[in-house]
């Protein structure tokens, strides 16, 4: 690990990004000759064979090798090159090479749908497609009509890039606004867009988190590796000189896995991973060397968060104490960084839907939508102003302007605030209008966690009773559960803290009841399409259910 004077000045340094943050990481790095990366899934090598531990030496060299095959194809600066692979650190590898020669990379989550997939290559106009056998199946010739296409290949075809050198005068240089790589939206409001990050922004965060003093730590960073957290993370583990762990099963049980083998002291994860692992009956002994937990994107609920603690241990002023540390923050693609921060201990108080208090890398407000502040325990928009946040989509001005307001950019969340206490309620498109007053999904799912201890995983979204919105829940249970019981708890909970009443609630059959995009956040646009109309709707399949003021039954 670098010293904190090393640490600090690279944070300092107005030529480090994006763009280059590899290269700088070697040329600081006191050993560049040991392993700074596992990979779970092993990639190519430079000489065609998998491998799945790598120094920064190697990486360096197969950043090149593969930039060298990239510009072997005419791809050079500003061209885009979609990278549509299954989830692996070759997403990454791929970004760097790209960058080395001025060219944009499109990173497509691999398990994200091939028609989604699709439009997103169609709004970049790429040169080039790398991917693999399974996803250029599914793609089933169609990339073929995109005009600008001039190549494919897959990985196994290519099968490494082989030992080679950029020619003289090929090696980009970036300017701060210089477009590094695109990834993508979640697409749980609709279709995925595609995110700019640019040399400078991209870098914003994790140098912010460079200058920062902390003990050493061996991450094993669960998030999708095309994600924009991923990435992130990344940049931080190389430039710092961290041990990085790159996990492509993001699974509950591929986590667990990936602790036990590898033991990391922090373990960096979305929502749905550690809900699954909320889920789980979990071996503590797969545990032992976890310090934190860290999560990003969606704030995670409070009840999953106190399983995960009781694993692992936390430092005292450098003795060994039991049990572990949540790290939370709010972020997304477009945000760059948390730009919200809590950390939750056994003995922390639950608070529901804290998302925690800024952290210096920006400006935090709660926006009303005429762009003045929100008073103190007033909902409102969540607005950032910070070096980190996207400087656009591409080619979607519009929408990126729709989504700045007073010179903020709006995250597309609901919260409040207590003083430097902010507070999540949902998403904005997900807040359901009834005639009892706004219900926040997103907090009456924290309710539910909180209060039905047999369900182990919900989500709530706007149905439709003729014609008028009214919240209904899907649930996931521990075992045989009643839902009419369930319903009447639920609604008590409810109540109690001023939300309106369910109604219905179902009970999921498996996991497939409660739909979720390639990232892991649950699809509530799906769901508000699947109870459009609860009057006609029948449970799918043998699945429970419990209705009130549905056809005249509480129960069926």
């Amino acid at each position: 690990m670098l010293d904190q004077e090393t640490r600090t000045r690279i944070h300092e340094d107005p030529s480090v990004g994006g763009g280059n943050a590899w290269r700088k990481a070697l040329e600081l790095s006191p050993h560049p000759e040991a392993t700074c990366l596992v990979a779970d899934r092993p990639v190519y090598n430079l000489d065609g064979a998998r491998q799945s531990e790598f120094s920064l030496v190697q990486l360096d060299e197969l950043a090149e090798g593969w930039a060298a095959f990239h510009w072997d194809r005419g791809v050079r600066a500003r061209d885009r090159v979609v990278v549509y692979v299954e989830d692996s650190f070759d997403d990454q590898v791929q970004l760097a090479a790209l960058a080395r020669i001025g060219a944009i990379p499109l990173l497509i989550n691999g398990r994200m749908d091939p028609a989604l997939a699709l439009g997103l290559m169609a709004r970049v106009d790429p040169v080039g497609l790398y991917t693999d056998a399974d996803r250029l199946a599914l793609l089933d010739g169609r990339h073929e009509k995109l005009a600008g296409l001039r190549w494919t290949v897959t990985d196994e075809e290519a099968r490494g890039p082989g030992r080679r050198t950029l020619p003289d005068g090929a090696l980009y240089r970036h300017a701060d606004e210089d477009p590094v790589f695109l990834c993508h939206s979640s697409g749980t409001t609709g279709n995925p867009k595609p995110v700019i990050w640019a040399h400078r922004q991209s870098l914003h965060g994790p140098g912010w988190r460079l200058s920062v003093p902390e003990a050493p730590n061996v991450l094993l960073s669960a998030a999708p590796q095309s994600h924009s957290s991923a990435i992130a993370y990344t940049f931080y583990s190389l430039l710092c000189g961290l041990p990085l762990i790159s996990f492509s099963d993001q699974t509950g049980a591929g986590v667990a896995r990936g602790a036990r083998e590898h033991r990391p002291t922090r373990i960096l994860a979305f929502n749905q991973t550690y809900s699954e692992l909320a889920a789980m009956e979990l071996d503590p002994e797969d545990f032992t060397s976890v310090r934190e937990w860290q999560n990003t994107g969606d704030a995670a609920h409070d009840a999953h968060i106190r399983k995960l603690l009781r694993h692992g241990h936390h430092l005292v002023d450098g003795e060994r104490r039991p049990s572990s540390v949540f790290s939370d923050g709010l972020g997304s693609s477009e945000l760059g960084w948390a730009t919200l921060r809590r950390y939750v201990d056994r003995d922390t108080p639950p608070r529901p839907r804290f998302l925690g208090n800024p952290v210096p890398a920006g400006e935090v407000a709660v926006l009303r939508e005429d762009g003045t502040e929100a008073a103190d325990g007033e909902v409102g928009l969540f607005g950032l102003r910070s070096a980190s946040v996207i400087p656009g989509y591409w080619n979607d001005a519009d929408t990126y302007y729709r989504s700045k307001l007073a010179g903020y950019w709006l995250s597309g969340d609901l919260v409040y605030r207590e003083g430097d206490d902010f507070f999540h309620v949902d998403r904005a498109v997900d807040a359901i209008r009834t005639p009892d007053g706004d219900g926040y999904s997103v907090l009456m799912e924290e309710i539910l966690l909180m209060h039905l201890a047999e369900v182990r995983d919900c989500a709530v979204a706007a149905g439709h009773l003729d014609g008028i919105p009214t919240p209904v829940a899907v649930v996931r249970t521990d075992g045989a559960a009643d839902p009419g019981d369930l319903l009447r708890r639920a609604n008590a909970a409810l109540a109690a803290a001023g939300q309106p009443a369910l109604a219905l609630l179902e009970i999921a059959e498996d996991a497939s009841g409660i739909p979720v995009g390639p990232t892991g956040k649950v699809l509530k646009r799906m769901l508000r399409e699947k109870y459009a109309d609860l009057a006609d709707y029948t449970a799918t399949g043998t699945a429970a259910f419990a209705t009130i003021g549905v056809g005249g039954a509480a129960s069926r």
